[in-house]
């Protein structure tokens, strides 16, 4: 019973976060002109056309996002080899300082990709929290990754390796976050960007609240998450 509650709360996790991911690229989408904020394979694309056609300074603010996403996973990583117990609580707690950040840059009418960069770096550590179901790391920031991860799914569920929920899983995780991605896309232009950022703090401050109510009531961190 006590694991399959546990298994629960990680699935919920994971498709909160994904949904997150997903939302928060979108705001970087309309915001700075096409760049992304977690999806790094489509800004090291970009990178690779722009040096090829000579367009440097182009170039550049695709370069300064992927070092965002580097440093952000450097010091998540970092997080969780100095920290052993309330891992969640602190990544998700500098995510909340990064998304506050961008906020202020912007409401203070820093529109370039300087304002977004924390975003990016808030996008590098949250996929720190590495969550475990049935053998496999969900809830990171990759689409692609969940789509690969899907086909396998489906692949060791017809060979009869692994159960279909696995690849449910992996379904709900791409179908949360391309939900994520629609719905800032469909407020964007009627809600301004520091709004929405907004909500996205209040919403992590409440997520926060309710990890240290359950982390109290089960004396322990009542997620653990895996370790490199």
């Amino acid at each position: 019973m006590r694991e399959r509650q546990s298994r629960r709360r990680k699935i919920i996790l994971a498709l909160f976060l994904s949904g997150l991911s997903g939302f928060i690229d979108i705001l970087g989408l309309f915001g700075i002109g096409g760049m992304f904020l977690s999806f790094m394979s489509g800004n090291s694309t970009r990178l690779a056309f722009y040096l090829a056609e000579g367009e440097f300074k182009h170039a550049l603010p695709y370069l300064l996002l992927i070092f965002g996403f580097v440093f952000g996973a450097f010091a998540g990583d970092l997080i969780k080899s100095r920290w052993h117990t309330h891992q969640l609580l602190i990544i998700l707690m500098i995510e909340t300082i990064l998304v506050l950040t961008s906020f202020f840059m912007l409401s203070y009418n820093l529109t370039d990709e300087w304002s977004y960069l924390p975003l990016t770096v808030a996008m590098g550590i949250q996929n720190a929290i590495q969550i475990v179901v049935d053998h496999k790391i969900i809830g990171r920031t990759f689409f692609s990754g969940v789509l690969h991860s899907l086909g396998v799914s489906i692949s060791q569920a017809l060979q009869k390796n692994r159960p279909w929920r696995s690849a449910a899983i992996d379904l709900a995780i791409w179908l949360v976050a391309v939900s994520g991605a629609f719905l800032a896309g469909w407020l964007q232009p009627n809600i301004p960007v520091t709004i929405l950022l907004l909500g996205v703090s209040i919403i992590l401050l409440f997520l926060i609240f309710v990890i240290i109510i359950f982390n109290r009531r089960e004396k322990g961190d009542f997620i653990s998450l895996r370790q490199g």
